[in-house]
């Protein structure tokens, strides 16, 4: 008997839900960065355990709505609440908003109705009466499904979690291959490898005005795969700030991102990058388009 169930994740940005599913499937699903607004849209990841598989919606962190991104972020999330058969909550015990939360939470239930559990994420940071403390003050203005406590960065605690899910997914058929872990495309794939490590290198330098979008993913004769991609930025001097001076910055840019997409698609790829300058472009829906940011 086959079980399957799509697991909605939701909380507060840098709550560490992308850094959970890439826990919870063994993948690198998501892109992971200290930043807010890291993840932009939706990504599946999927895991199968034996006759049941998970999968596992990456959603946007909750922000205010400033931009046309952000109002597709925003969407994203609402989205997701549609057709799940439990959802995580993520709260950050080192950076506890209560508040926050619980605002956030009334605005969820009214848009969908499935079972939500509390996963307090980062317990290694904080101490044990911190986390009973913490439990008492979200029981009182949410009626959670059941509460769990983890650290998704160092993997601990998860299979409690995992497990419960496994035992109230209903029965139904695979979505997925079983050797599938996530949803993305290798064009997809290589974009956010690249926006990962732009935003690892340039962390206090430049916003979240960049954008990768692949233009050429071509087989060579000789084994490689060359891929050109542009990375769009919104001022000319991100744009001098990424490249660096005489070009090191992109070089350095391009060669950890080129040694990253070996290992995730175990094969030889030839990287070329391009930095263009595109003013304004999360508040344009003509570019919020094109850079693949739309509603399906």
């Amino acid at each position: 008997m086959q079980k399957f169930a799509a697991i909605g994740l939701f909380g507060r940005a840098n709550a560490g839900k992308s850094t959970l599913i890439n826990a919870m499937v063994g993948e690198q699903v998501s892109i992971v960065s200290n930043k807010p607004q890291t993840t932009r849209k939706r990504i599946l990841g999927i895991l199968t355990h034996q006759q049941t598989q998970l999968v596992f919606c990456d959603t946007p962190g909750l922000h205010q709505i400033k931009n046309k991104l952000d109002a597709f972020m925003h969407n994203e999330i609402m989205a997701t609440l549609k057709g799940l058969q439990a959802g995580l909550y993520l709260v950050d015990l080192s950076d506890q908003r209560p508040d926050e939360d619980r605002s956030y939470l009334e605005q969820m239930r009214s848009e969908g109705d499935f079972p939500l559990y509390l996963v307090f994420n980062k317990s290694d940071l904080v101490e044990d009466a911190d986390i009973e403390k913490a439990k008492k003050i979200y029981r009182e203005f949410f009626d959670f499904s059941g509460i769990f406590t983890v650290a998704a960065r160092r993997g601990k605690t998860l299979n409690s979690l995992r497990d419960q899910l496994i035992k109230i997914a209903p029965e139904g058929a695979h979505a997925y291959d079983a050797d599938y872990y996530t949803s993305l495309s290798e064009r997809e794939i290589v974009e956010e490898t690249i926006r990962e490590v732009a935003l690892e290198s340039y962390f206090q330098e430049v916003p979240h005005s960049i954008a990768v979008q692949v233009e050429q993913f071509k087989e060579r004769k000789n084994g490689k795969t060359f891929v050109e991609a542009n990375i769009f930025v919104e001022r000319d001097s991100h744009k001098r700030i990424v490249v660096g001076k005489s070009g090191a910055g992109i070089r350095n840019l391009g060669k950890e991102s080129r040694e990253r997409l070996n290992r995730l698609l175990g094969r030889d790829i030839f990287l070329q990058l391009w930095v263009k300058v595109r003013e304004k472009w999360r508040s344009s829906e003509e570019w919020i388009q094109r850079l693949g940011y739309r509603q399906e």
